[in-house]
């Protein structure tokens, strides 16, 4: 049916049962038990406004508990106060606004006051209620609710403290759990404004090699391999003192030098005006999956290479690295390249039948010692030739490793064959000529077919200068064929080089007065004994003088030394003429070689006295090489064993206790 106009809104359950029972505890008819006597001090509580406000907020206004004034009855009003309260709290936990918890520990309560009340209507006599007339009953009930409140209240409060220290807790356990991953896991690195490390976690310093003392206090900047000017570092302080997070790749240097690879995140941490206070890093190590990136890209990179390389320990000559031509010529198989080590490189057609540690140790020498970058060496393969050369890298572990590239030279090795085989023919065509005509002009000179005057005189000698020319150059290349088909013959004998200097000096003078050249030789030493062939020796010297002194200024002097170096003798030649330019080094020993002067000025030459030089020197165990610098000139020098037969004193001196000081640079 349709509502009736005018009527009101139909009330819920629970406010129908609320306000039933409120009038019913209201009808005139219900039964009442008057009280006499003075009023009980409780009976004031219902008169304090605190009281009636309290009561008026709590219970729902439809039945608000009338005001009760002595002479009620106590049943009545406790009765109607626990049906009041059962209301509100129907209506409360109607609204949401207690939780389940509560209401029960509440309703608890109210079922206590409840019973209180029904023992009291169960057990009190007449006599009883006339004793206790004087007692308000409902108020002492509210007093008693109000306890039962704050018992609950109470309760709840340790239960939520509780509770709390529990979360608290598992907080504490989870953020130490947190923090020992991000230990083990990241590189966590603290800095104040400045940049200055104020703290670090201990996967930081185990992984870059420092102590803590090391790093603290310290600028974040000198970790990375540009410091100061590093671009990543520079755009990292820009970001964060812009108040960004900067995230990226990384590259730190460790305490030993090797490069550390990370993934980082930078937090900046900024005061109330915006200025940078200081900052937290967080960094991920990926140098493993950084050099097995790198690892890959080179080795598609030397795998298809025609030039064999092989890449092994320094320390334990173990291969590291073989590429596909090099696994091929050595019959190696990829599985197997660790468990080989470079002197193991084709054990069948051995690149060279003298291979051994020993001598590889003492090749590479120079290298390990860092007199020189690079060393190379020629090897027959079989029918084929090749070039080996080598020099040490770091690798991105720290390890110190051996890089050689074979090089086949055989087609060149044949292309210079056959220039040399057709210079050599020609040069014994000419050679029986040559000699002819010296003989002939040397017989002019002599005066035996008479005199001439000045005029053909000097025509006479010109003839005669460039004759002797011309046989020194068909001599290098008859030499230098020799030497390079294993036919040069070197009959050793013992010398003293500081009485054969001296000779070779005084006989080379000549070509220096020439020039203008002056030569000064100068030794410490009384003696210098060794083996050697005395004529080839000379050939080496003499082609060294002639070269400071083709490259010495007007006037200038060149200054020849001998001293001890080791277990060598050490010749040096020194010229203050224009030095030889860094690109052209590695020219200066090669077959046919003209160096392009670093002042423009062009000199003569057969470009085959270097290479026959070193080809002398090294037959006799010894060596040859050179200092240069631009602009200030360049010293050659030659090193020969020293005879320890002839010369024991020297011989039982300790390396560390000769020294060669060469006033030569």
């Amino acid at each position: 049916m349709a509502a009736k106009s005018g009527s009101k809104p139909a009330k819920t359950t629970r406010e129908r049962s609320s306000s039933s029972a409120c009038r019913w505890f209201n009808r005139p008819d219900a039964p009442r038990e008057v009280t006499t006597g003075q009023p009980h001090r409780l009976s004031n509580l219902s008169a304090r406004p605190q009281f009636n406000a309290f009561i008026a907020q709590a219970l729902p206004q439809s039945c608000q508990i009338p005001r009760i004034e002595h002479g009620q009855e106590t049943i009545r009003g406790s009765a109607l106060l626990v049906v009041s309260w059962r209301s509100w709290m129907g209506q409360m936990a109607n609204k949401g606004k207690l939780q389940r918890g509560k209401l029960v520990c509440l309703r608890n309560a109210m079922i206590g006051i409840a019973v209180i009340a029904l023992i009291r209507l169960a057990l009190f006599t007449d006599a009883t209620s006339r004793l206790l007339s004087g007692l308000n009953f409902a108020n002492a009930t509210l007093y008693l609710l109000l306890v039962g409140i704050l018992a609950v209240a109470v309760y709840r409060r340790d239960q939520l403290i509780k509770l709390q220290k529990e979360i608290v807790a598992r907080k504490e356990e989870e953020i130490e759990l947190i923090y020992a991953a991000l230990n083990q896991h990241a590189l966590v690195s603290l800095t104040d404004r400045d940049g200055r490390i104020t703290s670090l976690n201990d996967k930081f310093t185990e992984r870059l090699g420092y102590s803590s003392d090391e790093l603290v206090g310290k600028p974040i900047s000198m970790i990375y391999p540009g410091g100061e000017n590093d671009t990543v570092y520079n755009q990292t302080r820009e970001k964060l003192e812009a108040g960004e997070i900067w995230s990226g790749e990384n590259e730190e240097m460790a305490a030993d030098g090797s490069r550390v690879y990370s993934r980082g995140t930078f937090v900046p941490v900024m005061d109330d005006h915006g200025k940078l206070v200081r900052s937290v890093g967080i960094r991920t190590d990926n140098t493993d999956f950084h050099r097995a990136q790198h690892a890959r890209s080179l080795k598609a990179l030397f795998d298809h290479l025609q030039d064999e390389v092989y890449v092994c320990d320094t320390a334990s000559l173990q291969m590291v690295y073989a590429n596909c031509a090099a696994l091929r010529s050595s019959g190696w198989e990829a599985r197997e390249l660790t468990q080989k080590t470079i002197l193991d490189a084709d054990p069948d057609r051995s690149a060279d039948p003298k291979v051994n540690e020993k001598i590889f140790r003492a090749h590479v020498a120079p290298l390990v010692t860092g007199e020189e970058e690079v060393v190379t060496i020629d090897v027959q393969r079989g029918e084929g030739h090749g070039e080996v050369s080598t020099r040490i890298i770091r690798g991105d572990d720290g390890r110190n490793l051996f890089v050689s590239v074979l090089r086949d030279s055989t087609k060149r090795k044949e292309i210079e064959l056959a220039k040399m085989q057709s210079i050599s023919i020609v040069s014994h065509e000419l050679r029986t000529p040559l000699t002819s005509i010296k003989g002939s002009l040397r017989l002019l000179e002599s005066g035996a077919l008479g005199a001439f005057d000045q005029k053909a005189q000097s025509v006479l000698d010109i003839a005669a200068r460039n004759t002797d020319r011309l046989l020194l150059v068909i001599d290098d290349i008859l030499d230098l064929e020799k030497i390079r088909a294993g036919k040069m013959e070197f009959t050793k004998s013992p010398i003293d080089l500081v009485t054969f200097v001296a000779e070779a000096v005084e006989m080379n003078r000549g070509y220096g007065d020439e020039l203008n050249v002056n030569f000064d030789f100068h030794t410490d030493l009384e003696a210098a004994p060794t083996r050697a062939a005395p004529e080839r020796i000379m050939q080496v010297i003499a082609n060294l003088l002639s070269n400071a002194a083709k490259y010495s200024p007007t006037n200038g002097t060149v200054r020849i030394g001998l001293c001890q170096d080791g277990r060598f003798w050490r010749i040096f030649i020194s010229d203050n003429g224009p030095g030889i330019p860094e690109e052209m080094r590695d020219a200066v020993f090669e077959t046919f070689s003209q160096l392009k002067s670093a002042d423009g000025v062009t000199r003569k030459g057969t470009g085959l006295g270097m290479t026959i030089s070193q080809k002398i020197v090294e037959a006799h165990k010894g060596e040859i090489g050179f200092d240069s610098e631009l602009g200030k000139g360049s010293t050659f020098f030659v090193k020969l064993p020293i005879d320890e037969a002839s010369n024991e004193d020297v011989g039982d001196k300790p390396l560390a206790e000769v020294t060669c000081q060469s006033n030569a640079a």
